[in-house]
């Protein structure tokens, strides 16, 4: 344990552990949710290239997306078009950029923890961070709530660099090209700076310039886009919180949910992090004091106040969605680094300094261990079981006609047009969902300004966004092994030779069928046993003209 910290204290290893964990969430973390496909890469790839697929939240009926937070990822994204246009490779260099980005965030504040708590509390939290599958999934992620993490991180470091102007900036641009409710975070922040330090003329000064330095251009661009006065982060906190239907028209959950996804992504740390305040108070009742941490306990648990306070807000949400909880994923590690920080230093103090390193070496071994072991294992689960939607695209062959190829039960897995090659697009024949779908941008000059009345924001399904099975070249199915009724609204399309032969295959878990363990977790040998596979196909007309 010791070798492991005392190499962390080289700052090129630690910049180069996070650069290439991180490039690893790039290149093969899979996209977990429909939401960022629709609502952040299709509209990227309409300001790249012209076309692509808008959401209702796009309308500028509802406007309740930025695009001043796309252009963040499209200016670079514009750079590289110069050199190639590959959709692909632009996907992967945007992922790249994310990830680089947090790795940098992550490496400011792992140095300013090591100074403010502790090379002890810094190394373990880097660790921690490091074997973490929720990083793995958030970290390269085209999301506001992604971004909003990555302004945690700047956030806290600024908070505890005492840096004020810096806290108030990230929080206003994160707040407003983002995702608003991220400055839940900043929170206890405002608290101590108004009320302990008492700089409200600091607080409301910053606020207001910053404010203006970035509402100003992103309301203009957003305008500019909607074709009417918009203020993107209003329209969607309007309504997220004053309408009725906002909470929870899309599904509801109870709050096992985020309990199991937080236990999938975090597993020791969230139990250790959410025991922290216990430990801290319990500590303080029986007067035993840190002897090590160059941050007192309360101090600690006041910095860790934004977790707990998120965990509540959103918890109490009736619509839960794993990419709400991003923002404060860094917290985990933290409250664990905390945690065991203390629990070290309370072992010192009781049992001396000589007699406490063992028992402090082995319970650091065994945290690290679990969350090693849980967190790596989780990370090879989704990239190898569920990776098939990114993939199956690929052998598509180029064309000089307009193809098409089609969705139907698989239409939230779709990855987006960043993984078609040109002269193909993509369609969504009928299924069992009945919600609305999203419909391509009108291509033309104004596109992003038209109403169409096919938009609405109370799911309600349109058959303009449909297209018929008849006409489409290509169709992409999951194969579960029954057997082929034309009856269905979600038949096996897979197995009907008549119509279709497969194109390409790739595996792909039934979630609902394997075992919950074996299917959340890889383990060598083991978990193949337990799997059940189905075949996501790209299946390919058998009456097709030939490929020009």
């Amino acid at each position: 344990m010791l070798g492991i910290m005392s190499a962390l204290k080289s700052n090129a290893v630690v910049v180069l552990s996070l650069v290439v964990v991180r490039l690893q969430s790039a290149l093969y973390s899979i996209i977990s949710d429909c939401d960022e496909t629709y609502n952040y890469w299709e509209p990227l790839h309409y300001l790249l290239k012209g076309k692509g697929f808008q959401t209702w939240e796009y309308s500028p009926e509802f406007a309740l997306r930025s695009y001043s937070y796309l252009w963040l990822h499209g200016l670079p994204a514009k750079v590289l078009q110069l050199v190639t246009d590959n959709g692909v490779l632009i996907f992967y260099f945007v992922r790249c950029l994310l990830a680089v980005t947090c790795a940098l965030l992550e490496y400011r504040l792992y140095r300013i923890l090591g100074r403010k708590c502790g090379g002890g509390v810094a190394s373990l939290w880097l660790l921690f961070q490091l074997t973490s599958a929720g990083m793995f999934i958030s970290s390269a992620a085209l999301l506001p709530s992604s971004f909003s993490m990555y302004i945690t991180l700047a956030t806290m470091a600024a908070w505890l660099n005492e840096d004020t102007r810096t806290a108030i900036a990230v929080t206003a641009f994160s707040g407003l090209i983002g995702w608003p409710f991220a400055v839940i975070v900043a929170v206890p922040f405002v608290l101590e700076l108004l009320f302990k330090k008492r700089k409200f003329l600091d607080f409301f000064k910053n606020a207001i310039l910053y404010g203006a330095m970035y509402g100003v251009p992103i309301v203009l661009i957003d305008s500019l886009y909607f074709g009417t006065f918009t203020v993107a982060a209003l329209n969607i906190i309007r309504y997220n919180v004053f309408t009725s239907h906002g909470p929870d028209l899309y599904g509801v959950e109870p709050i096992m949910f985020y309990v199991k996804n937080l236990f999938l992504n975090h597993n020791i740390t969230l139990m250790l992090s959410l025991s922290y305040p216990l430990v801290v108070l319990t500590a303080a009742c029986l007067g035993v004091r840190n002897t090590k941490n160059r941050l007192s306990p309360m101090q600690g648990l006041w910095l860790m106040s934004p977790l707990y306070l998120w965990l509540f807000v959103f918890a109490i949400q009736p619509h839960k969605e794993e990419r709400f909880i991003f923002p404060v994923y860094p917290l985990f590690a933290l409250g664990t680094a905390l945690l065991m920080d203390q629990l070290f230093s309370h072992m010192r103090r009781i049992l001396g300094a000589g007699r406490s390193s063992f028992p402090n070496r082995l319970m650091g071994f065994a945290v690290l261990a679990v969350a090693l072991c849980l967190g790596v294992s989780r990370m090879l689960a989704t990239s190898m079981y569920y990776r098939a939607p990114m993939s199956v695209l690929s052998d598509l062959p180029p064309t000089n006609e307009e193809l098409t190829v089609c969705y139907g039960k698989e239409w939230y897995r779709f990855p987006g047009n960043f993984f078609l090659p040109p002269n193909y697009r993509a369609r969504f024949v009928e299924s069992s969902f009945t919600g609305m779908l999203p419909a391509y941008y009108d291509e033309t000059q104004n596109g992003t300004q038209i109403v169409h009345d096919y938009f609405n924001d109370q799911n309600m399904g349109h058959p303009h966004m449909l297209f018929e099975l008849s006409r489409c070249d290509y169709l992409v199915d999951f194969d579960k092994g029954a057997f082929y009724d034309e009856l269905s609204a979600e038949p096996n399309y897979s197995v009907d030779r008549k119509t279709w032969s497969i194109a390409s295959s790739v595996e792909f878990v039934q979630a609902e069928e394997s075992a919950s363990f074996a299917r959340a977790y890889y383990v060598p040998l083991l978990s193949y046993r337990y799997l059940v596979w189905g075949r996501y196909n790209l299946l390919r007309r058998n009456k097709m003209k030939p490929i020009s």
